[in-house]
């Protein structure tokens, strides 16, 4: 079994660790690098990096504090996919740092995540917000009033909080911490599943590991005149040890006229 040192102080191990077992790999968390230091989702540390610069960080000192060649860093974000305002989107960033090499891989999951925050006013009973937030199982929330920040809440803690200080302004957000947020762990396990996708597809050229598609091709053919569409044709894999490149038809033949400027101008 091969070690890897993951830098967290918020537990991710358990969504990670169960998708590389398999591989070999093994996890040991070091929560010795202060992560909150590069940003907080509560505000108190403004996120000034890019997530990719964030995560290898992180992974560079994981390698460091657990004296092992591979190190690894996790980014989750908020924000962007396809409708922004919309939706919640969250995407979670995985960079695994071999010292060895000098190199590291990326792995990715992004999606919807359901969660909600709440403005609370003399308006609004303890019942009302039992009421709003009942239906979000497992999460914990962070309650912002006055000058004071109270985070790890279970609902029940929060209500308890809310009654005992008599709290009638402030503000209901879910603790975004990967500990208290059941979205951002399955999304993290989803990151985990792309990461091990990773470590197993092998260059069929120099056998480096990361040899998957890297980009697309557009063009696909529509469906009823044949003309092409920005829909995806092809997906190149590219090796980035030896630069060897392969394009991969696409799984579906041929696009639905909808996406079709000739057919659906």
């Amino acid at each position: 079994m091969q070690k890897i040192t993951l830098a967290t102080k918020h537990q991710k191990k358990s969504w990670i660790e169960p998708h590389l077992r398999p591989l070999g790999y093994y996890l040991t968390e070091t929560d010795e690098f202060d992560t909150d230091s590069l940003g907080m989702f509560s505000g108190e540390v403004t996120r000034t990096l890019p997530a990719s610069e964030a995560a290898l960080i992180k992974a560079k000192q994981a390698c460091l504090l657990g004296n092992t060649r591979l190190g690894l860093g996790s980014e989750g974000s908020f924000g962007g996919g396809p409708y922004p305002g919309l939706i919640n989107w969250n995407t979670e960033l995985l960079c695994l740092f071999d010292q060895k090499t000098d190199s590291a891989i990326y792995a990715i999951a992004s999606g919807p995540i359901h969660t909600a925050s709440l403005k609370l006013d003399k308006g609004i009973s303890v019942e009302s917000v039992r009421q709003s937030l009942s239906e979000f199982c497992g999460q914990k929330w962070v309650l912002t009033h006055e000058s004071q920040i109270y985070k790890s809440l279970t609902l029940d803690d929060l209500l308890l909080c809310i009654q005992s200080r008599k709290i009638e302004a402030g503000v209901i957000e879910p603790d975004l911490r990967a500990m208290n947020s059941p979205g951002r762990q399955q999304m993290i396990a989803r990151a985990a599943t792309d990461l091990a996708t990773r470590l197993s597809s092998h260059c069929p050229k120099c056998d480096a590991i990361n040899y998957v598609a890297k980009r697309t091709v557009s063009g696909l053919s529509c469906g009823l005149c044949c003309a092409p569409t920005l829909q995806i044709k092809a997906h190149v894999y590219h090796c980035d040890t030896c630069g060897a490149n392969e394009e991969k038809p696409a799984e579906q033949k041929s696009a639905d006229p909808t996406f079709c400027p000739s057919c659906n101008p």
